[in-house]
């Protein structure tokens, strides 16, 4: 007779997991040939926004492979960081193909990637800066969820909305992830909380290497930046803003 052993759920299987049931396909779930252009025309701010969103995108694999580097001993960030490699071309590909097809100016150039691309190339992610440095991505893949579903809110063309709506809850995935591969350094070494509160309270997007302001929110989001606050009180057991008054 056969029998089962029970064993925990590994995280890197909870992240694929999470990532298949989200999974959506350029090709399949957006009608290209539907798009309205004069529609999509109509909101030149929300545009704009874009082109940021796709060179930020296109910065993606070079931040990602620092976190790599930097992380090669713990299997179950490769995982997740190797996903979020994946699901981040998506979102430039086909962030990129829709302005395109509208026919946005200044259309990205391949020059224009490549260049931002190339201050952040050579830099590495020091061992003792790691868990900074997980804060960071964490907390920009937190609001760049908020910044995507802000757009979508915005879009008055349906297949863009459709679009940034799939975006905005990859983005939550990506967060999660970053989150868990934090919480799981916390258990190890429950000294590292004062330092995830220092990174929370002097955050900012990794994307600032690419294009200077990151518009990760929309103005005066309460939701945003109260669930920024929510989100490192459920990692460190304390609220950012009573650490920050006894810190101060």
């Amino acid at each position: 007779m056969l029998t089962t052993t029970s064993r925990p759920t590994r995280d890197y299987e909870r992240h694929a997991a999470a990532s298949d049931r989200g999974a959506w396909s350029v090709e399949r779930d957006i009608d290209w040939h539907a798009i309205q252009a004069p529609l999509a025309l109509r909101t030149p701010d929300v545009l704009d926004a874009l082109r940021s969103a796709v060179l930020i995108e296109s910065f993606h694999p070079i931040n990602l492979a620092r976190l790599m580097r930097a992380t090669w001993d713990d299997v179950d960030a490769g995982v997740a960081f190797s996903l979020e490699a994946y699901e981040g071309f998506k979102h430039f590909h086909s962030l990129r193909r829709y302005l395109e097809v509208i026919g946005h100016e200044p259309a990205v150039t391949d020059a224009e990637l490549v260049e931002a691309r190339r201050a952040g190339a050579d830099l590495s992610i020091e061992p003792d800066e790691l868990i900074e440095r997980l804060v960071e991505f964490m907390l920009s893949e937190h609001l760049a969820a908020y910044f995507f579903r802000r757009l979508a809110a915005r879009a008055q063309e349906p297949q863009l909305t459709k679009l940034l709506d799939l975006i905005a809850a990859d983005e939550v995935r990506h967060a999660q992830s970053a989150s868990d591969l934090i919480a799981k350094r916390i258990r190890a070494d429950g000294s590292i909380v004062p330092r995830v509160l220092r990174a929370a309270a002097g955050f900012h997007h990794y994307g600032e290497e690419v294009v200077g302001v990151v518009p990760v929110a929309m103005h005066g989001d309460d939701i945003a930046i109260r669930t920024f606050a929510q989100r490192i009180e459920r990692l460190c057991g304390t609220r950012l803003v009573d650490w920050l008054k006894e810190d101060l």
